[in-house]
């Protein structure tokens, strides 16, 4: 055998060497969601695997003929609230919106919605001196929560809430109104959740000039344990069962998206960046709204926040476990928000206009 065949031999085996380890790296990190990379940003086909792309050319219906402060789904009767933007209380009622409480809310800032959604916190007389007060859907009525609290989280078994004061953290237990010292803490730009009965998450402001970290705190033995720690941008949207979170961060300025378990180990490493409240469901299925295009140069999450830059997005289905996306809508300029699934609908406000939307998904 001469020369030119040992050099054609050995530039074959080198070949299939390269190749065989470029599928042992892919295949050997986190599932990067490849055909949903294909199905968001390539042709509108059938992606690869057993998705399906398919454009909704219906389903979206406006809910709300006035812009909302935010809404929240009572499971108890089956309905949809909302707040519009001076704080009075509605009831979506098939297409009726029916006002249950006219009473004004200045300067509001945040709702939380109980475990079953007949009840809800509101943050409002924000920023000047925060008030928290409870909204009781049964009674249709406010009630103010006493105390200098800064931040709180419902209970996702019980009747009771967890909240920071200037001096500790605490449970109310709402029936006897009775509050329980938990731990003293005195950092005040904690934001809580509450994800199951013995355990609770502490993240600090999300930014990306300043790392964020995600703590959890046993109820129990009142240990905290970092979750996710010293991340730039870090923001996350845990998911309605608590065992998933959506996590965007930054990596050298530029935004990650992907999914955590609650421990903080990655599941899925996303293809497309999107914010987490943009994003709702569980953990083999996730609906999210992704930008079309993001502005070159957009600090994310900061300049979403600040209202500095809107997207026009388009609806996906994403499976996960089956790593396949479906697209269930781009016919209509949206930029939504707060997603929910609702009687086989998909709720969402649309932060171009500031109303509240459902699309069928069913």
């Amino acid at each position: 055998m001469n020369w030119k065949a040992y050099i054609k031999i050995f530039l074959i085996i080198a070949i299939l060497a390269v190749i065989a380890l470029a599928a042992y790296w892919f295949f050997s990190q986190p599932n990067t969601l490849q055909s949903i990379n294909s199905a968001l940003f390539g042709q509108k086909e059938t992606p690869t695997g057993n998705g399906k792309s398919s454009v909704e050319t219906g389903g979206l219906n406006q809910l709300t003929a006035e812009p909302i402060f935010d809404y929240w789904i009572n499971d108890k009767d089956n309905s949809v609230y909302y707040l519009n933007e001076a704080g009075s209380v509605y009831k979506i009622s098939g297409t009726e919106n029916k006002l249950i409480n006219s009473q004004t809310l200045g300067g509001l800032n945040k709702i939380q919605r109980s475990r079953d959604g007949n009840k809800i916190s509101a943050k409002f007389n924000y920023p000047n001196f925060p008030i928290f007060s409870i909204f009781d859907a049964s009674s249709a009525s406010w009630q103010p929560i006493p105390g200098n609290i800064l931040s709180l989280a419902w209970s996702p078994v019980s009747d009771e809430i967890m909240y920071l004061d200037h001096n500790s953290l605490n449970i109310l237990n709402l029936t006897t109104q009775k509050p329980k010292k938990l731990l003293d803490m005195t950092q005040k730009d904690l934001e809580l959740n509450w994800l199951s009965d013995t355990k609770a998450l502490f993240s600090t402001t999300p930014t990306i000039y300043m790392p964020t970290s995600v703590w959890t705190l046993d109820t129990n033995t009142k240990t905290i344990t970092a979750v996710v720690q010293n991340e730039y941008g870090l923001t996350v949207n845990w998911l309605k069962n608590g065992s998933v979170g959506i996590k965007l961060n930054n990596i050298q300025r530029n935004p990650v998206l992907s999914a955590i378990d609650k421990d903080g180990n990655a599941l899925a490493t996303f293809t497309f960046v999107t914010l987490p409240s943009k994003c709702a469901g569980e953990l083999e299925k996730i609906y999210c709204a992704i930008p079309k295009n993001i502005p070159e140069g957009a600090k994310l999450p900061d300049d979403y926040y600040k209202k500095a830059v809107y997207f026009d997005d388009a609806i996906y289905a994403i499976d996960i476990k089956a790593d396949t996306a479906e697209l269930l809508f781009d016919e209509k300029s949206i930029d939504a928000e707060h997603l929910e699934l609702f009687n086989n609908t998909l709720l969402f406000k649309n932060r171009l206009d500031e109303k509240l939307y459902s699309l069928k998904i069913k």
